[in-house]
């Protein structure tokens, strides 16, 4: 009896094995036509994979997750309507119904609930906007290591100031801690990847959500929106004297800004993303201040960042290249917001982790104490140096991304042994 209890035994373990293993190479392939983006294909795989192992966290993830890229990072295909965001959030859900720490489950969850305020702000059903913010938090997307991230990040900020922002998460953090926490509601938070949806645009220019931002071109032209014909032009923008003279420039003196075009076939145009980049830089006037993001993708701003001073976590426009110039890095913004307002809680990353997007944060805080390290060095000032490598082992170094957060330290501690 034992005997054959033994071998029942061995056939079921086999046969699970051999079960979970078409699930895994279902799985692979999936992953694999994912990276090649043919995201229907994807999905289907892990649909197979999910008849073999329905337990499996992942495949719940990854669908909640490809089905999110098919809704938003592939060329538009049939079936979709707004009631497929159901079905993003629904596997996101069974994937944190069997792991309710699981990071990037929650962060897609964020992001599916950013894409559809995106829809709703479209409607200008702006009750709908704060709600799917809500929603985001109250599934735990916004945890308190990323909102103080957004603080810190609006901390840098003048008053009215207009921020460019770079992917999912730096905006939403944003909108959720205008729209939610009434936070920074002067600042204008603006995502230039998306300065090629008309609506959006018109939302800027005219909406009562945010602050509004100023553009030369009228409606009909943001309505009837279309790459540019354009070879690299040099644009003349004028800077007021008073601006000038806080610089120590002539009066009369105007920016020159190189525009090189972007988009490329047998003769090059510029994108509707960049044209209208263009018209708020020239509208604006210098009339309020402009910020991007540190972790902005260089290319959205059109060559803006040869003229940007670091200032830590953002960086502020000025008229002229600040390539080996004393305003390249302006070292007393970012000790002075190490010194008042320190990432307290970026330790709330151990537990609540959202790997998609820590190691962005980590990099942004990090990086900006690698140049004010840089900054000590060349200056003398080891008793500052000996500080900047304590703030940065007392609140960063917490083994959460070992590889980064050792390279982090080493780079620092490279200055020390210099002198």
């Amino acid at each position: 009896m034992r005997k054959h209890l033994a071998l029942i035994y061995l056939f079921v373990q086999i046969n699970i094995t051999f079960i979970v293993g078409q699930a895994n190479n279902y799985k692979s392939e999936a992953l694999r036509e994912f990276k090649n983006e043919n995201y229907p294909k994807a999905i289907a795989y892990l649909h197979q994979a999910l008849e073999k192992n329905p337990n499996d966290k992942e495949l719940y993830y990854y669908l909640g997750y490809f089905y999110h890229y098919k809704a938003y990072d592939s060329r538009p295909l049939a079936g979709y309507d707004l009631d497929y965001s159901d079905t993003v959030f629904y596997y996101l859900e069974k994937a944190l119904e069997l792991d309710p720490a699981y990071g990037d489950a929650t962060y897609f969850y964020v992001a599916e609930c950013g894409a559809q305020a995106f829809y709703a702000l479209q409607k200008k059903d702006y009750a709908r906007v704060k709600q799917l913010y809500q929603k985001a938090a109250s599934a735990g997307g916004f945890p308190e290591w990323a909102l103080e991230y957004g603080r810190l990040l609006f901390s840098q900020v003048a008053p009215e100031g207009i921020l460019f922002t770079h992917g999912d998460f730096m905006l939403n953090v944003c909108w959720y801690l205008q729209l939610c926490e009434d936070h920074r509601t002067d600042v204008s938070v603006i995502p230039l990847v998306m300065l090629n949806r008309p609506f959006y645009v018109l939302e800027l220019m005219q909406g009562s959500l945010f602050q509004p931002v100023p553009f030369n071109v009228s409606e009909l032209q943001v309505m009837n929106m279309h790459p540019a014909k354009w070879d690299t032009l040099s644009l003349s923008i004028p800077v007021p004297d008073s601006l000038s003279a806080v610089y120590g420039l002539p009066a009369g003196y105007e920016m020159i800004w190189e525009v090189v075009p972007d988009l490329q076939g047998k003769r090059s145009y510029l994108s509707t993303e960049r044209s209208l980049l263009i018209d708020l830089i020239e509208a604006n006037q210098w009339k309020r201040p402009v910020y991007w993001a540190k972790g902005m993708d260089a290319n959205y701003l059109g060559g803006l960042d040869a003229y940007g001073c670091d200032k830590g976590l953002v960086s502020e426009l000025v008229p002229f290249k600040t390539q080996e110039t004393s305003y390249a890095f302006n070292p007393m913004a970012l000790a002075d917001l190490w010194k008042k307002k320190p990432p307290l809680n970026y330790r709330s990353v151990l537990e609540k982790n959202q790997p998609r997007v820590s190691a962005v944060v980590l990099y942004a805080y990090a990086s900006g104490l690698i140049a004010l390290a840089a900054h000590y060095k060349e200056t003398g000032a080891s008793d500052k140096l000996d500080e900047v490598i304590s703030w940065y082992q007392s609140y960063l170094n917490l083994g959460v991304w070992p590889g980064y957060e050792t390279n982090y330290l080493d780079r620092l501690l490279a200055f020390k042994a210099k002198q």
